[in-house]
């Protein structure tokens, strides 16, 4: 009886503080005048084109052309490569694989500056990926953990064979190096812990690690909680550790006002919608003029990120490759966000810290690919013998953080991260950028530095080779 009270408790407590969300969202758009504000026709033909730009399956991108792969379960994936798969230059034993995986609410194209460099095109066979329910990508009937992360290892598998990375004689024959960002960096973070044999560096930028964020909050409360008990029980000596108790718990409370967006996600579907594109998608338009950090957009580059979250229109969606394939066709392109929802249901169906359960197919072909990685990874305290805490890393990662991450309070992410590392890994600090690395500029040269760091073999201290590109960087965290 108890436990279902507390349980409809939470339920209240989540609706109350996801409609209020919602509520302060819509005033804080109508005081800046965007939510009234119509698209003008040159805004209205700039989207057209960047959609047409990025979309359109007949045309490349910045060197990259579109290509797609179905998954077991039906699941249609698109992604962007500058080399179609299977190809002799796919193969090429001295390009290795690199492969870049966006967050929300993105799409491939949150990349286009990263994945458009000619020095990585020319270093690396490039393929930068829609997550299911993302951009040009077929949607999941759920989006729980197991059947995202099952989907997500089996598309790395399958780009591995046909980027040459393994084949059914040898495994790891060149490197495979995963990029990641928000969340497409909670599902890298989480592959990285449980299928760490999937790539040779893990490249991370602003996300919490499920486990450590949740170990960080529960001990914080906790003594925040200690702080209250010893003050109330000494009221005329409370005020020191009233004031302690409330300093500790401040990270907590400072990430619970950022993440109001996540409780609005919980409600019914129709207050979600709303909450996403309603005013105009003001909410979504301001997200991404903030992405530019304290560099102002043009009107060309605000479409651009736009469309990242719109996706292919009805024009795109009857396009088709040079293999004559095209988008998924259960999607109704007629809307001009049509898997909105789909997106929204990665915070709603526990795809971040649910357990995953794999599959045998999963399992067996982990294990087939791992080779004589497993027994380094082992050596290392990273490895079956070794599991370390709840949630660790299990392969070398390199975190790279904005610190004025909008989204993300650094104490409740990065608070003790080194015990969940494994060795030859670090947390890079960049002090002027903010949550969308990818995007800003002075943070995408740091993650680009980083990726050819880690495609030359990882000669020398990646440190140094982030500080080429952002001289202010420094390293927090060194294992």
């Amino acid at each position: 009886m108890a436990f279902s009270l507390g349980k409809g408790l939470i339920a209240v407590v989540v609706f109350a503080y996801g409609l209020f969300t919602v509520v302060l969202y819509g005033a804080l758009a109508i005081k800046s005048g965007t939510f009234f504000r119509r698209r003008t026709e040159k805004e209205t033909l700039e989207l057209h084109l960047a959609r047409d730009r990025m979309w359109n399956l007949t045309k490349k991108y910045s060197g990259l052309s579109h290509h797609f792969i179905t998954l077991t379960n039906g699941l249609k994936i698109h992604y962007m490569s500058n080399t179609a798969p299977g190809s002799p230059a796919a193969q090429d034993p001295e390009k290795p694989l690199v492969i870049l995986i966006h967050g929300w609410p993105d799409s491939w194209a949150i990349w286009r500056y990263i994945a458009g460099s000619a020095d990585l095109q020319g270093a690396a066979n490039l393929v930068v990926l829609d997550m299911p329910g993302f951009g040009g990508s077929g949607r999941l009937d759920k989006y729980s953990a197991t059947r995202v992360l099952e989907s997500m290892t089996e598309l790395i598998i399958l780009l591995r064979l046909k980027y040459g990375v393994d084949d059914e004689s040898k495994s790891n024959k060149k490197r495979t190096v995963i990029a990641a960002h928000d969340w497409g960096c909670v599902v890298a973070m989480r592959l990285a812990a449980e299928a760490p044999a999937l790539a040779d560096r893990w490249i991370l930028s602003n996300a919490p690690l499920p486990k450590l964020a949740r170990a960080n909050i529960v001990r914080l409360w906790i003594s925040a909680r200690k702080m209250f008990t010893t003050a109330l029980n000494s009221p005329l000596s409370s005020r020191t550790p009233m004031l302690q108790a409330f300093r500790t718990i401040g990270p907590i409370l400072r990430q619970a006002l950022l993440s109001g967006y996540i409780f609005a996600m919980q409600l019914p579907f129709p207050f979600v919608r709303f909450f996403l594109t309603g005013g105009n998608s003001s909410l979504l338009a301001g997200a991404h003029r903030k992405s530019f950090g304290q560099y102002k957009p043009t009107i060309e580059e605000r479409s651009d990120a736009m469309s990242t979250t719109m996706g292919p229109s009805l024009a795109e969606s009857k396009s088709r490759n040079e293999s004559g394939e095209n988008y998924p066709t259960e999607i109704d392109y007629n809307h001009e966000f049509p898997k909105i929802l789909d997106m929204a249901s990665y915070y709603r169906q526990g795809a971040a810290a649910a357990t995953w359960h794999k599959s045998l197919e999963t399992i067996t072909s982990l294990h087939s690919i791992a080779g004589e990685n497993e027994l380094r990874r082992t050596s290392s305290g990273a490895g079956i013998f070794d599991e370390g805490l709840p949630g660790a890393f299990k392969a070398p990662v390199t975190v790279i953080w904005g610190q004025n991450d909008l989204a993300l309070d650094r104490r409740i992410c990065l608070d003790g991260i080194a015990d969940y590392m494994v060795k030859n890994s670090q947390v890079i600090m960049l002090p002027h950028s903010g949550h969308w690395t990818p995007i800003e500029k002075e943070s995408r040269a740091a993650m680009e530095a980083a990726i050819q760091w880690a495609l030359g073999g990882e000669k020398g201290n990646v440190e140094t080779a982030v500080q080429a590109a952002y001289p202010e960087a420094t390293v927090a965290v060194r294992r």
